[in-house]
């Protein structure tokens, strides 16, 4: 299984690639169960223009959203975190309420680089009505708009070994 280093202020390790263990998946507004994809990164985009050549893969990162600017600002600071640990070049955030980028939004972008395949990841813990109903809904009817694009949702953060170290890192900090 591929591997990509993780540098941040949680400290350094080594996570697997793709953990999800299944994800919805959009074509042509029908679902299948299927795996994630790879993703890539955002700076060599900036100086592309969207294109619709070789296949290309997107991700889009999608929280709740809010009402204060700086919870919007901190996925757009975890986005940048992801592409610099991934080297992906094709990274989008949405906020799934409240806030812009929306996930149809988000998908546009995508869809303008040239991806012909994106997945959304959900930036949850759990696997609540939001991962179960609203995102796949709202990824559903912006799916409608992009027929030959593959879409697939991941699965939500969860119960990730990762996820009880960096719980076990804040606690410590307050010891």
């Amino acid at each position: 299984m591929k591997k990509m280093n993780m540098a941040s202020s949680v400290g350094r390790g080594s996570i697997p690639g793709p953990t999800s263990r299944h994800a919805c998946h959009v074509t042509g507004g029908s679902w299948v169960r299927s795996r994630p994809v790879p993703f890539r990164n955002q700076r060599a985009l900036a100086r592309a223009e969207p294109s619709s050549s070789a296949s290309k893969f997107g991700v889009v990162l999608v929280d709740h959203g809010s009402k204060k600017k700086e919870s919007n600002d901190m996925l757009e600071t975890f986005a940048e975190m992801y592409r610099k640990a991934s080297g992906r070049d094709l990274v989008e955030v949405a906020h799934m309420e409240i806030a812009e980028p929306t996930i149809p939004q988000a998908l546009e972008r995508c869809v303008e680089y040239g991806a012909t395949k994106v997945v959304v990841a959900p930036y949850f813990l759990s696997p609540g009505r939001h991962i179960q109903k609203d995102i796949p809904r709202i990824v559903g009817e912006a799916a409608k708009k992009f027929p030959g694009v593959d879409i697939e949702i991941a699965d939500p953060i969860g119960l990730d070994p990762l996820v009880a170290q960096v719980i076990e890192n804040r606690v410590r900090a307050k010891e």
